[in-house]
């Protein structure tokens, strides 16, 4: 499907990384594993542009690992949901979900730390809003952009055939995980950008 005009999703990363350009300024939403930080870099290298802002929907590797690289590279603004931020930092580990492999990934995760990360609490920025989509892990956070009513959800949401629902194994509360998935369709986004999978239209494309 064609993306709203001024996202891009960068290729070949390890969980979707997506590039919003609004009102003169670049955001890029997660980072994906440590290995997606150099197809980050050479993506932005590769268009002669450098990302302002970098926007985490939440802490698991596989979103925040190349997070390290890209700060180092291009000291960029970075926030994180407040409730994560100190795993961020470096100074929490993450909390599993219930299943087996949920836990096995959480002790074997090691997320270099960025320091200046900042609290999603204290973004301020015209045309986004910090959604507070907890759940999935527990400051699992989406950013609605009100121009074109995209939202990314990071993993808040993903889409299994034809039904929209919630990856319950890496999900640390499956109810909560439930509400979030409702708070986000009753704001009538027009495409869901997840962090898996296919995008979600709600325009006919």
């Amino acid at each position: 499907m064609k993306l709203p005009q001024g996202i891009w999703q960068i290729p070949g990363t390890t969980a979707h990384c997506y590039s919003l350009e609004l009102d003169g300024r670049i955001f890029l939403i997660d980072t994906g594993m440590k290995s997606s930080a150099k197809k980050i870099i050479e993506y932005f290298h590769k268009n002669g542009k450098k990302p302002d802002v970098v926007l985490i929907t939440h802490y698991h590797p596989d979103h925040v690992g190349g997070l390290s690289l890209v700060s180092k590279t291009f000291s960029p603004e970075i926030y994180v949901p407040d409730e994560e931020i100190s795993v961020v930092t470096g100074n929490a580990r993450i909390t599993p979900a219930k299943s087996i492999l949920s836990r096995l990934v959480a002790s074997m995760a090691r997320i270099e730390p960025v320091k200046d990360a900042r609290p999603v609490s204290s973004l301020s920025v015209p045309g986004i809003i910090a959604v507070a989509t907890h759940g999935h892990t527990p400051g699992s956070t989406s950013y609605f952009i009100e121009g074109n009513r995209a939202i990314f959800v990071g993993d808040a949401i993903i889409k299994k055939g034809s039904e929209i629902t919630v990856n319950r194994p890496f999900t640390l509360d499956y109810r909560e995980a439930l509400i979030s998935k409702d708070k986000i369709l009753t704001m009538k986004p027009s495409v869901i950008l997840p962090g898996h999978g296919e995008l979600i239209s709600f325009d006919g494309s």
